[in-house]
């Protein structure tokens, strides 16, 4: 009975241990950085009014969007590590992309 009840207490000091530590599985790990500004653990849409020089230091790929709001189907991807230019009226969408966004399998 002893041992029930200490693995109850473990179970339970783990499940509130599991919601009290904040994450979101959508943002990238490391840092987008969008002339010269960095932006750490990044997810979502960030826009490119102009010319700018994208280098994602994340674990995800960068999606590169031709017009801005990440609208659309993207037009390039931004691998981890690697630095491009992007054009300006563009945006960068970092994090787990919409099903219709992804191509056809």
């Amino acid at each position: 009975m002893r041992r029930i009840g200490s693995s109850l207490a473990t179970l339970g000091a783990a499940g509130v241990l599991a919601f009290a530590v904040p994450s979101s599985g959508f943002a990238a790990n490391g840092f987008l950085v969008i002339d010269g500004v960095r932006h750490d653990n990044p997810t979502g849409c960030f826009e490119i009014p102009r010319l700018s020089t994208v280098f994602n230091v994340t674990d995800k790929p960068a999606l590169v969007h031709d017009v801005p709001g990440c609208a659309g189907t993207f037009v390039r991807v931004v691998p981890p590590g690697l630095a491009v230019q992007v054009p300006g009226t563009h945006s960068v969408f970092v994090g787990e992309p919409a099903v219709d966004l992804l191509p056809p399998a």
